[in-house]
């Protein structure tokens, strides 16, 4: 069985808050913990008050701290928005804290979708730090292991602490421009497939066709790809929560947006089904899911998938990763 991941992006659900939904993280990183997922990472986003996850080191540090065998890791820091040195030190304390059981992905967007402008003036970016994504990578890799080309400006800088195995470096994309990047650093590549109508397979052959290797990643290619996934005892219990859960986010936006005007049934059933629709879920019972999740591994030729659990809280998310669990929960807890 191709093994299994996961990314909780901190969705605030409807009527919740952002303290509810940080201590769901939690849980569903204990859950996944205990299932025998191989990773459990967190994203950054801000300025948005659907997402509570805007700072994942702090965020990590936690999780870690609750957990015992899961890999922990980012996905991913948004490098422009952090000058790669304090980036490397904060993931060398994770690592040295936790066991090496710490994962660094990087990302080239900001982390947030409206004003963008504004985004960029308050966190100090431009779309020149975004263009600038492969040098910074080189420089966050630089001091990680402390080691420079020849006649590199940084050279004489020397990070503390110095992790004696630091954390392995991943490249996030969704386009063939992120593909590109990856392959260029000779790092795996974790396809952001779960964007739904953003990412394009075409950045996995982009990937494969121009990879090199480096001197801090895989020898050959190697490809995470995430997904949505609900999974619940049967398929029809399944489509039931994916309405549910897509209907309650629809009516969300459209109270946040027009308030006072309210969905006609026919209107709020045509923007659920779009929105259905634009997730690119895999969904049904843990053996439908099991059959979807193989066919995305061999259409997208991934080495590991990353489910993001399609849940409105913590405890559907992490019922959802025990019905799929890679291993029971008697094995996970075996020291």
């Amino acid at each position: 069985m191709i093994p299994l991941s996961v990314l909780d992006v901190a969705v605030v659900p409807p009527g919740g808050t952002a303290r509810e939904t940080l201590l769901d993280v939690v849980e569903v990183a204990r859950a996944a913990d205990l299932a025998g997922y191989r990773r459990f990472w967190v994203a950054e986003h801000h300025t948005s008050p659907r997402c509570a996850g805007s700072s994942p080191a702090v965020l990590m540090a936690h999780l870690a701290a609750v957990t015992r065998r899961v890999r922990v890791g980012s996905g991913g820091v948004m490098l422009p928005n952090h000058a790669p040195l304090a980036v490397a030190e904060q993931f060398a304390v994770l690592q040295a804290l936790h066991d090496g059981r710490v994962d660094l992905g990087v990302g080239r967007a900001t982390g947030g979708n409206e004003h963008a402008a504004l985004l960029d003036r308050a966190l100090r970016t431009s779309s020149a730090a975004r263009d600038a994504f492969p040098e910074l990578i080189d420089e966050l890799l630089g001091f990680l292991h402390d080691d420079w080309p020849e006649g590199h400006p940084l050279a004489a800088l020397r990070m503390s602490p110095l992790p004696a195995e630091p954390p392995e470096v991943f490249v996030l994309g969704s386009t063939e421009n992120g593909g590109r990047v990856a392959a260029s650093r000779g790092l795996p590549f974790v396809f952001g497939g779960h964007l739904g109508p953003r990412s394009r397979p075409a950045a996995l052959a982009r990937y494969r066709a121009e990879f090199r290797p480096g001197r801090h990643g895989p020898e050959a290619p190697r490809v995470i790809a995430s997904v949505n996934v609900l999974c619940a005892e049967s398929d029809e219990e399944a489509a039931r929560l994916a309405w549910e859960t897509s209907e309650a986010q629809v009516l969300e936006a459209h109270a946040t947006r027009s308030p006072g005007q309210p969905l006609s049934p026919a209107r709020q059933r045509h923007l659920t089904r779009q929105n259905l629709d634009e997730v690119r879920l895999v969904q049904g019972s843990p053996a439908s899911v099991a059959a979807g999740l193989a066919d995305v591994a061999a259409a997208w030729g991934a080495d590991e998938l990353m489910v993001v659990p399609y849940g409105l809280t913590g405890k559907d998310r992490a019922r959802a990763l025990h019905l799929l669990a890679p291993e029971p929960e008697e094995a996970a807890s075996r020291p």
